[in-house]
């Protein structure tokens, strides 16, 4: 994928509307400050509003305009627009390229800037629209511009969403793939994607989306009232449960179905122990959980810490060659409230999350490594972790996460609550 080794700026733009920051998901975690725009419902989840009086600035320099680059975004221009105007700037007086797009205000387009040395291409939805020759004297860019062309403010006034940039001159093919999606649906079990590892395919998924089972309140029934009286201030709720129907395909017969059949079991049972010192008191702690991580969307995946607590039944027939095993894998996920992170390890400084929080409740902290703090709980705790590992972590604060307060990571918040 063109997103490997490459991607320098990724900002999706789904924070929630009165945000003052803005995400970049790519290793470099060059986050943008927000002044004077809002979020609203985008092309792709969320995206960021610019109306001629705010803006987003990424101080952080990621990208050398001396190389070859492309931008990729989703954009709409507000009315009275007609236009999209792409500029690349050179030194000296006069010296620039300007390349125009005919749009419709209000309508989302999928814009790709290329540079590849001296030549320009833009492509909208995926077609190459226009393209230009640099002269050779010209020399590398000094400054790059995407404007519509109402001048009423030197600010944008359009949309901008899924907003990616690339070191590196994209192939038509490659910004084709960008626009229809770059991931698709996957399961992941502890990090092994389980229809690669195992051949386990998912058909349906119950749970996940269904409003957890409330506890039961505090009530109080009145001699001589009708009804009782309850408190439902504080709403607590059961553990949740998920179910995966699934099948289970392999080639080789009887044999080789059993040791896949085997192996994906046994990675649900293996004892999964973290080694970590308890958030409360420094003691070491063992869990049995496992990490539940269902793909649905390029920079939100869904996560969970389960643990398999039923029975499972694999209908097969039994052959020498192909075989097929349907079965349905119940999981319950004891900690069914929680706040989700995520965190890029790329190299030695960037190994350390941190977690500074403070709350009256014990919350836990998985860190998707396999090992877990404890426990925490008080005023201005800061919790730190640092991974092993090159990679991206998704962490997960399990508890009464809404009534965590004075919140603060050097990590990206996915979920705030899920």
């Amino acid at each position: 994928m063109a997103d490997i080794g490459n991607l320098v700026l990724n900002l999706p733009f789904d924070e929630a509307d009165g945000a003052v920051k803005t995400y970049d998901y790519s290793s470099n975690r060059a986050d943008g400050v927000v002044t004077g725009a809002g979020f609203e419902a985008g092309r792709s989840n969320n995206c960021i509003n610019f109306t001629g009086t705010g803006k987003c600035e990424v101080e952080q320099s990621v990208l050398n305009l001396n190389a070859s680059f492309t931008l990729a975004t989703f954009v709409k221009v507000h009315k009275p627009s007609s236009k999209l105007v792409v500029v690349f700037n050179y030194a000296g007086v006069g010296n620039y390229v300007q390349l125009e797009v005919d749009v419709e205000a209000e309508a989302w387009y999928y814009l790709a800037v290329v540079r590849n040395g001296q030549r320009l291409e833009v492509y909208l939805n995926g077609a190459l629209y226009t393209s230009g020759t640099v002269p050779s004297d010209y020399g590398n860019p000094v400054g790059f511009a995407v404007a519509q062309d109402g001048y009423a403010s030197e600010l944008g006034n359009a949309c901008l969403d899924d907003t990616k940039f690339y070191q590196l001159a994209l192939t038509q093919e490659a910004i084709l793939s960008l626009l229809d999606n770059t991931k698709q649906l996957s399961f992941l079990l502890d990090g092994k994607d389980i229809k690669q590892t195992y051949g386990v395919c998912v058909s349906k998924v119950s749970g996940i989306a269904d409003a957890l089972k409330m506890k039961d309140p505090l009530k109080v029934d009145w001699d001589g009232y009708h009804g009782e009286q309850v408190d439902l201030s504080r709403p607590r709720f059961e553990a949740r449960d998920i179910t995966l129907e699934c099948f289970i395909k392999t080639d080789g017969g009887k044999i080789a179905f059993m040791q896949a059949v085997q192996a994906f079991f046994e990675q649900l049972t293996a004892k999964h122990e973290d080694n970590t010192l308890n958030g409360a008191n420094g003691e070491l702690v063992q869990r049995g959980l496992h990490r539940l991580m269902i793909d649905i969307h390029p920079t939100k995946p869904l996560v969970y810490e389960v643990y398999r607590n039923d029975l499972v039944e694999v209908d097969k027939e039994w052959n020498d060659a192909k075989m097929i095993g349907t079965f349905a894998l119940r999981l319950r996920e004891p900690e069914p409230v929680k706040r989700v992170l995520k965190h890029l390890h790329t190299n030695d400084s960037t190994k350390r999350i941190s977690v500074t929080l403070t709350t009256s409740k014990l919350v836990n902290i998985y860190w998707g490594d396999g090992t877990t703090t404890q426990d925490v709980f008080g005023t201005g705790v800061t919790i730190t972790h640092d991974y092993q590992s090159n990679g991206e972590y998704f962490a997960i604060i399990t508890g009464i996460v809404e009534e965590i307060t004075d919140f603060d990571t050097n990590a990206i918040v996915v979920w705030n609550k899920l």
